[in-house]
């Protein structure tokens, strides 16, 4: 008899799609958990920046932005840690509209600041091109997070 699939009434022995869905499941855990560390490893990082004089084209100005750039490290992180427990419906649409709302007004206002100044070759028109990415991206994914929302859960595929 094959482990896989076979049942007995003294023991039941999960089947092989029920051991990969498993598996699966602890897997994006395990991503969600990393995913959170690395936010929060982060976070600290963005805090040293300015007392470690690098990198050397930022200005006194990251301070005014430092405020909003911690909210969205934070929002990620609370995100991340509760879809470690459960990434269903509604929960997983709610925190990707959240995190990426409060990442679009972190990037406005990174935009509106502009806390780099560039000696030498000025590279400030590639920030910029990336704040109009992550803006147009951030815009997007609200978007399609309102969608997934007003769709429900058997449309989105999640439960």
């Amino acid at each position: 008899m094959a482990a896989t699939g076979y049942r007995s009434k003294e023991t039941e022995v999960a089947t092989e799609p029920e051991m990969i869905q498993s598996f699966k499941q602890g897997a994006k855990r395990f991503g969600y958990l990393v995913a959170a560390t690395m936010n929060t490893i982060m976070l600290w990082v963005a805090h040293q920046l300015l007392d470690w004089e690098w990198p050397g084209f930022l200005t006194a100005e990251y301070d005014d932005v430092l405020p909003v750039i911690t909210v969205s490290f934070v929002a990620s992180i609370v995100a991340n840690l509760v879809y470690a427990w459960h990434d269903g419906w509604p929960i997983k649409p709610i925190g990707e509209l959240v995190t990426t709302t409060i990442g679009l007004v972190a990037a406005l206002r990174i935009w509106q600041v502009f806390p780099v100044e560039f000696t030498g070759t000025d590279w400030s028109w590639l920030v910029r091109l990336v704040l109009i990415v992550a803006v147009v991206g951030s815009a997007l994914g609200i978007v399609t997070q309102l969608v997934n929302l007003a769709r429900g859960p058997a449309v989105s595929g999640k439960s």
